[in-house]
């Protein structure tokens, strides 16, 4: 997942205004009480990628009675013959559901936007709707403040979490039976190098009980800036961090100046190369390791527990931030990937999100490639002169790749790139049977949401994401699956004034009973009137018109 913008403030809700279609059923089948801890603080912090402008917020607090009515959801357009249905409410940024063995739903609240007092939850949503926490603890349970990934596997539940120190690991535990308490937790990969813009993200296994994950880059194209809005959260605390690549590199040698803002002193400018630590530029190679960033990994643990800590390997690399893995049926692994922004001192324009197949060995071009996998010296890629860095007049590569023994990307791995800041989350392929059985072999892929101006200054009023797409792997053809009603591009509810709507769908699964289901992250805009509202995440389900949720 991208790191958000830091920084909320108090706003007074908007009133809401007419709306062409009917308004949603509302004939409660049960009340669902929210477990909530004590009230929190409220804060007013600095947004980091915002300059001057705020971010609203709501207490979090205000939840703590909070009441889930299923009912079904006229707000959101689904497929001919389904129905969108509320199914769960009042989570704070959550990123990532799954359920047990037992047909049991958990929920991962990510605290990617940092709501004073709260910290990452694990969320256990019972047969009658209750929600309460899983508690994360032991002497090996983590201390980072985020979390992004969930899954379960043969009896554990594994979540990708932030470390104390800005690492990143992998964790499990044991789900609770019953009235049961869950046991502590168990460390299964730590000390993974994240010390940057991207987190370890999403978690899957294959059918020999392997665990995959990636690992995001450290900076959106290869070179620290220290006035890139997002190295800005890290950076002084790591100044030595920086992109490792998989193996040993050649560099072009090129260098991208900024005005140094770890330093008081007027005029203090600094210059760094790719893959250096900020204001170093004299390396001609710089050498690989793994573990590296930008890169996919395997962790076998199909053949018995895992010992202390088990070795990752590598198995692809030249990601920007690989987020979202699914096995297709034949047991194929496919990527889901965010592509560059338009921001820092090698800014990319244009760059889409993208879904691969996933080659063992492969490099997939970053940071010299787009997403779609053509080179970013392209002049589609190119923004406007005034966001390059001082000298520069377009986007040339940092790596030699002819001294660096590397090829270029092979095209026929991209299967679908999105429209620019999608902002990919979770995605799923659809099963051979069930209701869902026409688009057998299909991708489910969710989409967040741009986070314009923040990604993309240059279009600030543009618009992509906000729902859940449909990809048929064979033809790379997309339909939406899911999204708000209306015309024109897919909107947050929170644009389109909708009460019951999707916001930022940010995970999708295919659930036990063989319906989709879709988490939503909640309200987060970074828009003309920023805000954010804690307690809007959400669970939907798509079902087929007369199921579960008639009359409700």
């Amino acid at each position: 997942m991208h790191r958000t913008p830091r920084s909320p403030s108090p706003r007074s809700p908007s009133p809401r205004s007419a709306f062409p279609w009917p308004a949603p059923t509302r004939v409660p089948r049960r009340r669902v009480p929210l477990r909530t801890a004590a009230a929190v603080l409220l804060a007013t912090l600095a947004l980091a990628a915002g300059g001057c402008s705020r971010l609203a917020w709501k207490a979090a607090d205000q939840a703590a009675g909070f009441e889930t009515l299923v009912r079904t959801v006229e707000d959101i357009e689904a497929p001919a013959g389904f129905r969108a249905v509320l199914v769960a409410e009042g989570f704070t940024y959550p990123s990532a559901l799954t359920w047990d063995g037992a047909g049991t739903l958990y929920v991962l609240e990510s605290h990617t936007v940092p709501i004073p007092g709260l910290a990452p939850r694990v969320l256990r949503v019972s047969g009658d709707g209750e929600i309460e926490e899983v508690p994360l603890s032991g002497p090996r349970a983590p201390g980072g403040d985020i979390a992004v990934g969930l899954t379960f596997h043969d009896g554990w539940l594994y979540l990708s979490h932030e470390e104390e120190g800005g690492t990143f690991g992998v964790y499990r535990l044991r789900p609770p039976r019953g009235d049961g308490e869950p046991g502590p937790v168990e460390a299964v990969v730590t000390g993974l190098p994240t010390r940057g813009d991207h987190d370890v993200n999403y978690l899957a296994f294959d059918a020999a009980g392997d665990l995959w994950f990636g690992l995001g880059s450290a900076t959106n194209s290869g070179v620290v800036a220290s006035h890139d809005p997002v190295n800005q959260k890290w950076i002084e605390k790591h100044p030595e961090a920086h992109d490792v690549p998989c193996r040993d590199l050649v560099l072009t040698g090129r260098r991208f100046a900024d005005a140094n803002a770890l330093t008081a002193e007027e005029g203090d400018r600094a210059v760094t190369g790719a893959f250096q630590p900020y204001g170093e530029a004299g390396a001609q190679r710089v050498a690989g390791r793994v573990p590296c960033s930008g890169a996919l990994f395997r962790v076998r643990l199909g053949t018995g527990r895992p010992d202390a800590d088990p070795r990752p390997e590598l198995v692809a690399w030249g990601f920007r931030n690989p987020v979202a893995l699914a096995f297709d049926r034949q047991g194929r692994l496919h990527v889901g990937m965010h592509g560059a922004d338009v921001r820092g001192t090698r800014p990319v324009a244009n760059d889409p999100d993208a879904v691969y197949r996933v080659r063992e060995g492969a490099w997939y071009g970053w940071p010299d490639y787009a997403a779609d996998l053509r080179p970013v010296s392209e002049p589609e890629y190119r923004p406007p002169r005034r966001y390059l860095a001082e000298g520069h007049v377009g986007l040339e590569p940092v790596i030699d790749h002819a001294a660096s023994g590397l090829e270029a990307p092979d095209p026929s791995l991209l299967v679908y790139a999105t429209e620019p800041h999608a902002a990919l989350g979770g995605m799923t392929f659809l099963p051979d049977t069930g209701p869902f059985a026409r688009w057998a072999g299909h991708l489910l892929l969710s989409e967040m949401g741009d986070f314009r101006p923040q990604t993309d200054p240059v279009d600030p009023a543009e618009r992509a994401g906000f729902q859940v797409e449909r990809v048929d792997p064979a033809t790379g053809r997309a339909a939406s699956f899911l999204r708000n009603r209306g015309s024109g591009d897919p909107q947050p509810a929170s644009a389109l004034d909708l009460e019951d709507g999707l916001e930022r769908p940010v995970d999708v699964r295919v659930g036990p009973d063989g319906l989709v289901y879709v988490l939503d992250f909640g309200v987060f805009t970074t828009t003309e009137q920023p805000k954010v509202l804690p307690k809007t995440g959400k669970v939907f389900r798509v079902e087929p018109v007369g199921g579960p949720a008639e009359g409700r």
